[in-house]
C-alpha cells in the first residue's frame, strides 16, 4: 500500500489539487495522504471553489468534498515537526500542486521555512518521486533558473499546460488529464483519462 505527500500551494491551480486528492483517496492501492496547505491556498481556492475557507481543516473538507477519512492526514504547514518532515518516515513520493514559483525556488534552493518545503527537502534527498506542478506564466530567467536547479536534484517539474490530443470537452476532462499524467509521474496505476494513441 502506498503513501503519498500533497502539498498545495497559493498558485492558481485548486481544482487540480481537488482533483489529486479525490483520485487518491479513492485509489485502492492509497493506504495514506498527507496533505498540507500553504497559509495562501486559501486565499486561491476560496476564489477559485467559491466557498470562503477559514483555515487548513475547511479547505482540506472543501477539496476533498466533505469527505475527511482516516486515510487523509492534514499537517499544519506551521508543522515543522510533522511525520513528513523526517526521512525515516516512509512515503512513495510526493506531489505539490499547484506549486508557484515561490515554493519552486524554496525546494529548488534548499530554505525550508514551512512543513511544504521540508517535506518537498526530505523526498529529494531520500530519492523519492516529487513532481512540482508549477502553475506560473509567462516565466521568467528565475523560474527557468530554479526549475533547472530541482530537475538536476531529482524533482519532475510537470507545469499544468493543457493537451488538446484528447480533445476534451470540458474543464473537467483537462484537469482529469493533468491529474493522470501525475499519477504517470509517481508510478500509480489507474485508468484516468486518454493516453495517445488509444481509444
Amino acid at each position: 500500500m502506498k503513501r503519498y505527500v500533497v502539498g498545495i500551494t497559493g498558485a492558481s491551480g485548486s481544482m487540480c489539487a481537488r482533483s489529486v486528492l479525490r483520485h487518491l483517496a479513492r485509489h485502492p492501492d492509497v493506504e495514506r495522504i498527507h496533505a498540507v496547505l500553504s497559509q495562501y491556498s486559501l486565499q486561491t481556492m476560496s476564489v477559485e471553489l467559491g466557498r470562503t475557507v477559514k483555515d487548513e481543516a475547511e479547505g482540506l473538507r472543501l477539496l476533498l468534498g466533505g469527505e475527511t477519512g482516516e486515510r487523509v492526514v492534514l499537517h499544519r504547514s506551521s508543522d515543522m515537526a510533522g511525520a513528513i518532515s523526517s526521512g525515516s518516515y516512509p512515503t512513495d513520493g510526493m506531489v505539490v500542486v499547484p506549486c508557484s514559483g515561490g515554493t519552486l525556488a524554496a525546494i529548488a534552493n534548499g530554505t525550508s521555512s514551512n512543513l511544504l518545503h521540508r517535506a518537498a527537502e526530505v523526498t529529494l534527498k531520500e530519492r523519492r518521486p516529487l513532481v512540482l506542478a508549477f502553475r506560473e506564466t509567462p516565466v521568467s530567467l528565475v523560474h527557468i533558473d530554479n526549475m533547472a536547479r530541482a530537475t538536476r536534484a531529482g524533482a519532475v517539474v510537470f507545469p499544468l499546460t493543457p493537451a488538446f490530443y484528447n480533445r476534451p470537452q470540458g474543464l473537467e476532462e483537462i484537469v482529469e488529464h493533468f491529474t493522470a499524467r501525475i499519477f504517470d509521474l509517481l508510478r500509480l496505476p489507474h485508468t484516468l483519462g486518454k493516453r495517445w494513441g488509444t481509444d
